[in-house]
């Protein structure tokens, strides 16, 4: 049919385009104007100015100025195309500092950094020319190793008599075949506002405000490289299951509600094979099949998941290989839609499927430990959304249709689905001992992840839960009952907890605690403006503030608090974090961290969501 109409539009145009001598001239009609839709209105939000956020527009016409100085940076034009960059009288400090202070430098990698005073760096007056001197000094290193890549990202507008201002972060990478190249900045940008006929925003100053230049002398310029093909690669079913996407088979699977975009299913390491080398289990969405990878001496992985019995078709959130039994062998504990199943080892790989729970219906993380002391591992579940345990019953599932609950107050909801706290005693039997433990305290604060460490240093395990939706959680167990301490902890962290990490950072003998956030550049400039929030209070506008700024790095001070040094120790931007981890990546002895980040892509020719 499409075509069809495609074809008698092109006639009907072509019938325009030359109409008969003795055809009557048309006659123009009149179309009411339609009724304007909820769509209609929703469309107007793009609009940078809508509802009166003219910094918006201000940052959304700088953003433009700098997309193309990133271009320029990237592979230069010539001096005299920055000419219409900027306002006579422009000035700029250095770009590229001459004094870069070593933070560290091993045989692999060194890091450099130069962060100004309050007020250094002599704004110079330039001209196209002199712009371009010190654009060119800045990409030497980046052009030196490879083709570089340059982005700017805005994370705050200020306005001004005569002009505004903006920050924004500098982005840049280039790799080569043994060597590479990252450059992060922070520049203070002002600009003259556009002018009344539409025409771009120009630069008056551009002064910096941080530089940090990191070298890395390895293999195509990477500390790690990608080997998912060489290690997958040969699977038939990771072919044809995996790489096609989710937007591939909600198109061809019988049911698609239980299909999330979010890539919130998890995965778990651990060596069930018992031959020392780690394997994979892969959660998946709701009609695709869970799926076990047993690596080979080669490096390679060996898809297992139907002779090892665990290909389950539910949709599956988390998933933990450990040992429920101590029977020496590693167990498998997977936290499906709607049930959390619990599958024993034979000691071979191969599963048995020892219980379904109706707790935790939405478990969206799983974390075990001793908890009570008796010798066998606890499992403590973390939920989400509307749907908690099955009150029901055991045998009657409730409405899968349900509506999620929607967080309130979006900073500090307590309106989630209850978290778990399962109790081990013995032969796969488990107990849900949330109310008795008192972990049914604040425990409906839509969790995404959880984690067990004996922070105060008393022998017992603790337990910190990251919540998405306001204040996070520190149960200290005092001899197998918990009590929230976290606001006296100091850790409440009111933000956006994806994660959480233990580790002792700075080697002091004390667990220091990193919370895995959501950094928001435009939350950064929108929470900050003097409209922003009409009918909040002041508190509820700082959390939100707070809830743009990014991840947490807690010091453990010794004594049952920690201090927040997440800006002074430069931990906070880790973009759109998920998960985070303390890990030591270069075998020096000190504790790094690895943020993983991002949200929705879609196809090579499909914007990012």
């Amino acid at each position: 049919m499409t075509v069809v109409i495609l074809m008698l539009a092109t006639l009907v145009g072509l019938q325009a385009q030359q109409p008969p001598e003795d055809e009557p001239t048309p006659v123009a009609v009149e179309r009411p104007e339609r009724e304007r839709t909820l769509v209609d209105e929703v469309l107007k939000a793009d609009d940078p100015s809508f509802g009166g956020w003219e910094t918006e527009a201000l940052s959304s016409a700088a953003n433009g100025r700098l997309k193309s100085l990133a271009a320029w940076i990237a592979k230069p034009v010539g001096a005299e195309t920055l000419a219409g960059f900027m306002t006579p009288g422009f000035a700029c400090t250095a770009l590229r500092p001459d004094a870069l202070a070593p933070a560290f430098e091993d045989d692999v990698w060194s890091v450099r950094r130069f962060e100004a005073a309050e007020g250094e760096g002599v704004l110079a007056p330039r001209d196209a020319a002199g712009l371009a001197a010190v654009l060119s000094d800045l990409a030497a290193p980046l052009k030196a190793a490879g083709k570089p890549k340059v982005k700017f990202k805005t994370h705050r507008v200020t306005r001004a008599e005569g002009h505004y201002t903006t920050r924004a972060f500098l982005e840049a990478e280039s790799h080569g075949e043994n060597d590479g190249v990252q450059i992060n900045a922070d520049w203070e940008l002002t600009w003259a506002y556009p002018d009344g006929d539409g025409g771009p925003p120009l630069l008056k100053t551009i002064r910096l405000l941080r530089h940090e230049e990191i070298d890395v002398r390895a293999a195509h310029g990477k500390l790690f490289v990608d080997h998912t093909a060489s290690a997958l690669g040969g699977l038939e079913t990771y072919r044809d299951l995996v790489l096609r996407g989710v937007l591939h088979w909600v198109d061809r699977i019988s049911r698609i509600d239980n299909v999330s975009l979010f890539g919130h299913a998890g995965i778990a390491v651990g060596d069930v094979d018992g031959d020392g080398l780690e394997d994979l289990y892969v959660c998946d969405e709701g009609g695709l099949p869970n799926r076990l990878y047993l690596q080979q001496p080669d490096g390679t992985l060996k898809d297992a998941s139907a002779a090892a019995g665990v290909d389950w078709l539910e949709r599956t959130y988390s998933a933990l290989i450990v040992d429920l039994d101590n029977d020496g062998d590693q167990d498998l504990a997977v936290a499906t839609y709607p049930r959390l199943l619990l599958a024993e080892n034979d000691g071979a790989g191969k599963f048995k499927l020892r219980a379904k729970m109706a707790v935790a219906e939405e478990a969206y993380s799983l974390s075990a430990a001793d908890y009570d002391g008796d010798g066998d591992l606890d499992l403590y579940a973390c939920t989400y959304g509307g749907r908690g345990p099955g009150a029901a019953g055991e045998d009657q599932l409730r409405d899968e249709d349900a509506a999620v609950g929607v967080p309130v107050p979006y900073h500090d909801a307590n309106n989630g689905a209850p978290n778990a706290l399962l109790r081990n005693d013995g032969d796969f039997r488990f107990v849900d001992a949330t109310e008795g433990s008192g972990l049914d305290t604040n425990n409906m604060r839509f969790s995404f992840a959880a984690s067990w460490e004996d922070y105060d240093n008393d022998g017992d395990a603790d337990l910190y839960v990251a919540n998405d939706f306001g204040r996070n959680s520190l149960f200290r167990n005092d001899g197998g009952k918990f009590v929230d301490v976290a606001a006296e902890a100091g850790v409440e962290d009111i933000a956006t907890g994806m994660s959480v990490s233990w580790g002792d950072y700075d080697r002091d003998g004390w667990i220091d605690l990193y919370v895995g956030n959501m950094y928001s550049s435009a939350g950064n400039r929108i929470a900050f403006q003097r409209n922003f929030g009409p009918g909040l209070t002041n508190e509820a506008v700082t959390h939100l503030q707070r809830t743009a700024r990014g991840n947490t790095l807690f010091a453990n001070q010794g004594d049952g608090t920690f201090r927040d040094v997440s800006d002074e120790s430069g931990a906070t931007m880790g973009r759109w974090a998920w998960s985070s981890n303390f890990a030591d990546l270069n075998n020096d002895g000190w504790l790094d961290l690895v943020v993983a980040n991002g949200f929705l892509t879609g196809d090579a020719d499909a914007a990012d969501l």
